[in-house]
C-alpha cells in the first residue's frame, strides 16, 4: 500500500472517532438537559474531551505526509510518535483526573442516586465505544499508526469505564453496598498505567529500536538474491517514521570483483530491497572473500571455529587473509549481554594470534544491530 493510501485510511478513521465522540456528546448532553442530570452532562464534556484523540491522530498524520525538503531530507514521517505521545498523554491527564474525583469521593462519600435514563445513556455509551475501540485499534495495527492504536485503546478503556458505572449501580440496588468510589480508583490506576507505557512505547521507538526480526531476515534475503554475494551483515535501519526505512548493510563478495562489478551489484540491491522490502539503503559496505587460496579457506574455517567456541561471540565476518603479507582480517559481533565487552574481544584476538603467531591479527569489532 502507498503512502497517500495509507494517509487517507487513517484521516479516515481519524475522522470517524471524532464523528462517534460528537455524536455521542450530543446524545449525553441532550439527554442530561432534558433529565436535569449534571452528571450526564458533565460525561458529555469528558467525551468532547476523547475528540481531541482523534484530531491529534489526523493532524499527526497529515503532518507526517509532508514531502521532504531542504529542512527535513528524511520527510516527516517521524510525526506521528509525537501524535501518538500526544494521545497517550491525553489518556493520562484523564486518568489522573478520574483518581483525583474517586479519591475526593472515598474522603467525602455521597449516596449515589440512579435513574432509568442513567442505564440507557451509559449502555449506548458501553455500545458505542467498544465498536469505536475496536475499530480505530483495528485500523491502527492495519496502518501501522501508533497514535490510532492509543485512541483505540482510550476508546476501549472508556468502555471499561462506562460498564463499571452499570456494575456499580446494580451491586448498590440489590445490597446498598457503594462500590463506584473505589471501583473509579481502580479504573483510574489502569487508565494511568496504560498511558505510560505508550508513552514509554513511543518514546523508544523515537530513541530507535531493534529492526524487526521478520524485517531483517527479508532484507538480508533480498540482498543474498543477487548472484555472487556471498553474505549479508551489519544491517543498520533506521525509522523515519512507521514503514519508514533508511540503512545500510556490508556485502560479502569475491576478491576477484573489480570495482565496476561491485558498482554494478550495489546499484542492484539498492533497487531490489526498496522494490521488495520498501527499504532504502544509503549505503552498502563491501568485504572481499577468499576465492584463490585453499590455505586462507583453511585459515578461516580454523579461526572460525575458535572464536566462535567463545562466550558471548554471535558471528565473525569479513574474514580475510593475505597469506603473502600474513595479515588476518576480520569483523567480530560480541552479545550486548557480555560483562564485559573489551574482554572477549582481547581474548579472542590472542586466541587467533595463538594459532597463527606469524599473523597479524586485525580484529573489528561490531554491535549486534540486528538478527
Amino acid at each position: 500500500m502507498d503512502a497517500k493510501t495509507r494517509e487517507k485510511r487513517i484521516i479516515r478513521a481519524g475522522v470517524v472517532g471524532v464523528a462517534a465522540n460528537v455524536l455521542l456528546a450530543s446524545f449525553k448532553a441532550f439527554v442530561g438537559f432534558l433529565s436535569h442530570s449534571i452528571a450526564i452532562i458533565l460525561d458529555a464534556v469528558n467525551n468532547l474531551s476523547d475528540v481531541l484523540s482523534s484530531v491529534v491522530s489526523i493532524i499527526g498524520t497529515r503532518i507526517a505526509g509532508r514531502p521532504a525538503d531542504r529542512k527535513h531530507p528524511l520527510g516527516h514521517g517521524r510525526v506521528e510518535y509525537v501524535s501518538a505521545a500526544i494521545v497517550a498523554a491525553v489518556i493520562i491527564y484523564a486518568g489522573v483526573t478520574s483518581l483525583v474525583e474517586a479519591v475526593k469521593k472515598i474522603i467525602h462519600p455521597v449516596t449515589p442516586e440512579y435513574f432509568p435514563v442513567t442505564f440507557i445513556v451509559v449502555g449506548v455509551a458501553v455500545a458505542v465505544k467498544i465498536v469505536l475501540g475496536l475499530f480505530v485499534s483495528d485500523q491502527g495495527k492495519k496502518f501501522n499508526s501508533d497514535a490510532l492504536k492509543n485512541s483505540g485503546k482510550d476508546a476501549l478503556l472508556d468502555a471499561v469505564i462506562a460498564f463499571s458505572t452499570i456494575v456499580a449501580a446494580l451491586v448498590f440496588i440489590t445490597t446498598g453496598l457503594s462500590l463506584e468510589a473505589w471501583l473509579g480508583l481502580l479504573i483510574s490506576l489502569v487508565i494511568i498505567r496504560a498511558g505510560i507505557q505508550m508513552i514509554l512505547e513511543t518514546v523508544s521507538k523515537i530513541l530507535g529500536e531493534r529492526v524487526d526480526h521478520e524485517t531483517a531476515a527479508a532484507v538480508k534475503a533480498s540482498v543474498c538474491e543477487t548472484e555472487g554475494v556471498m553474505g549479508a551483515f551489519d544491517l543498520v535501519l533506521n525509522s523515519y517514521g512507521p514503514g519508514r526505512w533508511l540503512g545500510s548493510v556490508n556485502i560479502e563478495v569475491p576478491d576477484t570483483w573489480n570495482a565496476d562489478r561491485i558498482d554494478l551489484v550495489s546499484r542492484e540491491i539498492a533497487h531490489r530491497v526498496a522494490t521488495e522490502n520498501k527499504v532504502y539503503l544509503t549505503a552498502i559496505g563491501i568485504y572481499s572473500f577468499n576465492t584463490t587460496s585453499d590455505a586462507a579457506k583453511e585459515i578461516r574455517s580454523r579461526v572460525t571455529e575458535a572464536v566462535m567456541a567463545r562466550d558471548y561471540v554471535l558471528q565473525i565476518h569479513g574474514f580475510y587473509c593475505d597469506t603473502e603479507q600474513k595479515k588476518i582480517r576480520f569483523d567480530m559481533v560480541i552479545d550486548f549481554l557480555a560483562p564485559d565487552k573489551d574482554e572477549v574481544y582481547r581474548g579472542a584476538a590472542a586466541e587467533v594470534e595463538r594459532l597463527y603467531p606469524e599473523y597479524e591479527v586485525t580484529v573489528h569489532v561490531d554491535r549486534d544491530y540486528s538478527d
